[in-house]
């Protein structure tokens, strides 16, 4: 996938919202962020050195242009 290691925003059911850099993803969308910031609305709750997310909590991914 040309996506490993760019920028990534992954928004899921539960109206959060995780930014930072995939490092894996598999069939499943299971992903693998690092450097993750995490928000709830637009507030900025929390900072991850990694987060795994499960493909089935997803709602949509925007990548960074490029």
């Amino acid at each position: 996938m040309r996506q490993i290691n760019k920028p990534v925003k992954v928004f899921l059911k539960n109206d959060a919202r995780y930014e930072g850099t995939m490092v894996e993803c598999d069939g499943y969308m299971n992903m693998l962020l690092e450097h993750v910031v995490e928000y709830m609305g637009d507030s900025k709750t929390a900072g991850y050195p990694k987060v795994l997310i499960r493909g089935n909590n997803i709602m949509y991914v925007i990548f960074a242009e490029k």
